[in-house]
């Protein structure tokens, strides 16, 4: 009877989830057009661009926070264990930087690739 109840319940809650952007979007004429909806006007692919920026900037400054979280955690370990637990966290913050750089220059890349552009 459980079983059952828990598949009666995650349906219900899948239909809740798919019926209300329905509920949302029978509010929007397309008669009135694209200016009164409060749906940007720029492209996906604009967007899409400015999304990876952000989160690009994003997983920098996480990086920044756990490199600047391990130096202090190394600081006040005294030689105790938590050296090693510094260390690690260092070692992830600087793959993060890494990480993040390289995300930066492919997005730039793909960026200048898609507008064949050179950028100056």
């Amino acid at each position: 009877m459980k079983k059952m109840s828990k598949k009666l319940l995650s349906l219900m809650a899948i239909v809740a989830l798919y019926s209300v952007p329905m509920l949302a979007l029978g509010q929007f004429d397309p008669a009135d057009g694209l200016s009164e909806s409060n749906l940007s006007d720029s492209s996906v692919y604009s967007i899409a661009i400015n999304l990876m920026k952000y989160l690009l900037m994003l997983v920098t400054v996480l990086a920044v926070i756990g490199f600047v979280g391990s130096g202090i955690l190394y600081v006040t370990s005294a030689g105790s264990d938590r050296t090693k637990t510094a260390t690690t966290w260092l070692t992830y913050s600087i793959v993060g930087i890494i990480v993040a750089l390289i995300g930066y220059i492919a997005v730039n890349l793909i960026d200048s690739l898609l507008r064949a552009q050179v950028q100056q």
